[in-house]
């Protein structure tokens, strides 16, 4: 593989190099293995054959245990991967990923995964099965080429259903979460691979529902009470609810109102996306939209707001920042390279593991086109994202990243 050289200044562990370099195309067959099998959130037998071959592969690593853990409801039907290795050490480090896709059954069949000069191309190729795949080497090299076993338990977790909130597995991880000390994400880090996640906003669904009175709109309009006007009103007095300067974005996306031509309409909704990046805007943005709400256009429509919160923010807070300055120091001392902190607009696994657990987000490859088909992953970043995982661990496990010592209980 085509790769630009180390700059002069960079010095890095020739021997873990050596290895990442070689385990570049174990990381491409293992990615091509998962994009050619079909694991779309909602193609439940797809997922349950990806799970049992995700399973019998952490076996194959020589995992002390390895479970797939049916998801409650909604969820009834799909099945978590946890993987449990032990070794002799104090860290107790839990990784996070997720094997489903945003792709229908038969995705894979009509575009498998194909390499195109620098890129590879295929569904999910980017998120996140080639990390999976990353993720996967990383232990063979730890175990097998190093010979490095000096973790307390290195747990690597596997959701069904991240693409859709994980409301299938945001329990299991909150679980998980509270009996390590860290936890790491294999979420994609850029274009290049060139940055590191240090926060992501959560995410809320608003619902704003207006009922009005139903009547004859040719015979008797006069009798009834229009939601539908009502819903505009309080739309155009919602409208500046988004607060950019801290990251806070409240949108009207969807809304309607009436079912028949020739009714005056009774009912109508609106739902808004809200992403913030603290907690405490949620209590903001519901205060001032119930109070607003009770200035009314039209007195006899009632109109009540609920909202909705699927996900808590992730936040660059002290712990955060600390873990990501480490990993942005050694990369840039041994690869030459100078990862950026990057503010994710969404939220993903890491929002629930950081209310228990210590955690930072980012360490799988680049990407390009997330979510498309033109969703591509840069073979470049292999080797460098390798060896910064690899190092994290390393880093981890002897205590530099966190202060095991303080540490010794998780939450």
């Amino acid at each position: 593989m085509i790769r630009p050289p180390l700059p002069p200044h960079a010095n890095p562990d020739a021997a873990l190099l050596t290895c990442c370099e070689e385990a570049e195309e174990r990381v491409l067959e293992l990615t091509e293995r998962l994009v050619n099998m079909d694991s779309g959130t909602d193609d439940l037998p797809g997922l349950e054959r990806k799970a049992h071959v995700l399973a019998d592969i952490f076996r194959s690593l020589g995992a002390n245990s390895v479970e797939l853990r049916e998801a409650p409801e909604p969820r009834r039907g799909t099945y978590n991967v946890v993987a449990v290795f032990k070794g002799t050490g104090r860290a107790r480090v839990l990784m996070l990923t997720h094997y489903d896709t945003v792709f229908p059954a038969g995705e894979a069949a009509r575009r498998p995964f194909r390499r195109e000069g620098d890129m590879a191309y295929g569904p999910g190729v980017a998120d996140m099965q080639s990390s999976i795949a990353l993720l996967i080497a990383a232990v063979e090299i730890l175990h097998n080429k190093l010979g490095q076993r000096n973790y307390d338990t290195l747990t690597i977790h596997c959701n069904a259903d991240e693409e859709t909130g994980s409301y299938g597995s945001r329990a299991l991880i909150r679980e998980l979460g509270r009996s390590h000390h860290v936890s790491y994400n294999m979420e994609q880090s850029g274009r290049e691979g060139e940055l590191i996640t240090i926060s992501g906003r959560g995410i809320a669904k608003g619902t704003l529902a207006v009922t009005g009175i139903a009547s004859h709109a040719g015979g008797g309009p006069e009798k009834g009470r229009n939601a539908g006007y009502e819903l505009a009103h309080q739309l155009l007095q919602l409208r500046d609810l988004s607060r950019p300067e801290i990251r806070t974005g409240v949108h009207w996306t969807m809304g309607s109102f009436g079912h028949k031509l020739n009714v005056i309409p009774d009912h109508a909704e609106a739902f808004a996306d809200i992403r913030v990046t603290r907690v405490d805007e949620f209590d903001r943005i519901r205060a001032t939209i119930e109070e607003r709400i009770k200035n009314r256009l039209i007195p006899d429509c009632r109109v009540k707001f609920d909202m909705d919160i699927s996900v808590l923010p992730f936040q660059n807070d002290p712990v955060t920042l600390s873990l990501a300055e480490k990993v942005v120091a050694f990369t840039e001392r041994e690869l030459g390279r100078r990862l950026g902190f990057r503010h994710a607009n969404g939220g993903n696994d890491t929002s629930h593991c950081a209310q228990v657990c210590p955690s930072l987000d980012g360490f799988g490859l680049g990407c390009l086109d997330n979510h498309s088909p033109n969703e591509a992953l840069p073979l470049a970043t292999i080797v460098p994202r390798l060896y910064i995982l690899l190092r994290t661990w390393q880093e981890t496990f002897a205590g530099r990243m966190l202060n095991l010592g303080e540490q010794d209980s998780p939450r």
